[in-house]
């Protein structure tokens, strides 16, 4: 049997979305028939055995811990602990491989430091690329340019990295974000999710499920409800405990806004479930949200059977139209707030059978078998 090594440098479990995305991905690759190790970087404090539970997923791969030294618990900038961590976790990497791997394996990374480090070993390897280098562009040109594969997440990212890349020699394949549809699409009525979550049933609920950095545009939805009557309730699911604190400290004396903070991956389908609306409120003003992103919330979104109110951006319109979303003028919460009092009186029903049927083709296991093949044509 095939296998494949998924390399990922963050915390496994954590609650961004980079961790879950390496879980979904491994999950949907071992679902295809390969044998799939995820390699993280053993952490104090975190069970990477409980990924599985954590995430909701399948436990169909499985994960090893590479010993590196902790520099986030040391008395460094934050900023050098991290590169201290990720370089040692790609040589870590480039050992545990060198010894354990063998010919027809597949090496598998949205990082590309330990994935360069490891390209040396003489297997396939495949980058998926999730940003885009603002700085040191013939430093990450020299990485990508020994990689077999690349996967890019929107076409925009496709043409610019061929201009900026023109002799990488990869193969390319666009391939968006993916959901699992039915984590999202339960049988679960609005009350009934309302009643279990303890939210009002008499309100006008919108939701945002995500993390509340700056580019997500949460601060972009938190002013648009200072605009709104107290007939609506503006619901945040997400962040870090430092992002949560200062959210909190900004708008939580707001009554018509609840910011209730991190859950579990698993709980979030039952918070969409509950509201009349889910935001998907992305700025405009910084790249990685403009161009680079193709929002795993989004296909949650779609797969959640609500109507979505979303920034008119290149990134999101690369996923829906106006046929399966509301766009609106990003970073301008007068707009948003506009957008959030006319949805929430209209009849949305052609709108949200028409994001359905859309993102049935954007699973998590059509996702997989779709790169499977790719790299299989390829290497005939």
């Amino acid at each position: 049997m095939a296998r494949l090594f998924l390399l990922f440098h963050g915390r496994f479990p954590g609650e961004k979305a980079a961790s879950l995305f390496a879980a979904k991905s491994a999950e949907a690759f071992a679902s295809q028939g390969f044998t799939v190790t995820v390699l993280v970087p053993k952490r104090k404090g975190v069970d990477a055995r409980s990924a599985c539970e954590y995430f909701g997923v399948a436990d169909n791969f499985s994960i090893k811990e590479l010993p590196v030294k902790d520099y986030f618990s040391r008395p460094i900038p934050k900023k050098a602990a991290f590169s201290l961590s990720f370089l040692f976790f790609a040589l870590a990497c480039r050992k545990f491989l060198k010894k354990e791997s063998r010919e027809g394996d597949i090496f598998y990374s949205n990082e590309s430091l330990p994935l360069y480090a490891v390209s040396f070993l003489g297997r396939k390897t495949f980058y998926e690329m999730h940003d885009f280098p603002e700085s040191k562009l013939g430093l990450f040109g020299m990485m990508v340019g020994r990689f077999d594969f690349i996967l890019i997440h929107n076409r925009w990212k496709v043409d610019k990295f061929k201009r900026e890349f023109p002799r990488a020699k990869a193969k390319i394949i666009c391939e968006p974000n993916a959901v699992q549809l039915e984590e999202f699409d339960i049988p679960l009525s609005r009350e009934e999710a309302r009643k279990r979550l303890g939210l009002p049933l008499d309100k006008k609920i919108a939701v945002y499920t995500g993390h509340l950095f700056g580019w997500k545009g949460a601060d972009t939805l938190a002013e648009a409800a200072k605009k709104l009557s107290d007939e609506f309730k503006i619901v945040f699911v997400g962040g870090t405990e430092r992002d949560i604190a200062s959210f909190k400290e900004k708008y939580g004396r707001l009554a018509n806004v609840s910011i209730v903070g991190h859950k579990p991956h698993r709980e979030i389908p039952v918070w969409q479930k509950a509201a009349d609306l889910l935001v998907l409120p992305n700025t405009a003003k910084e790249d990685i949200s403009k161009y680079y992103t193709s929002p795993m919330k989004l296909f949650e979104y779609m797969a959640s059977g609500r109507p979505i109110i979303a920034s008119d951006i290149p990134s999101i319109r690369e996923i829906v139209d106006e046929k399966t979303a509301i766009l609106v003028k990003p970073d301008d919460p007068e707009a948003l707030a506009e957008a959030i009092k006319k949805a929430s009186d209209s009849d949305h029903s052609a709108m949200i059978s028409e994001s359905l049927a859309r993102v049935r083709e954007r699973t998590w296991t059509k996702r997989s078998a779709r790169i499977m093949e790719f790299i299989q044509d390829e290497k005939a």
